[in-house]
């Protein structure tokens, strides 16, 4: 399977977000994350870091 747990890195820590993510959609600072059974959480920042081989992905607030 291709999902992958999304962190939120705040003043230098990371903590998980959401698990099980398989599609997401940025607009500007706005991102919005689908999780395998389709349920969606909004969420401002950055992307950081997309690491495939760990499956996660990293959103800088």
């Amino acid at each position: 399977m291709c999902e992958s747990s999304v962190l939120i890195e705040k003043e230098g820590r990371r903590e998980l977000l959401m698990e099980d993510v398989v599609h997401v959609e940025v607009d500007g600072e706005d991102i919005k994350l689908t999780g395998i059974l389709g349920e969606t959480r909004d969420t401002k920042g950055r992307l950081k870091e997309i690491n495939l081989m760990k499956h996660t992905i990293v959103i800088e607030e």
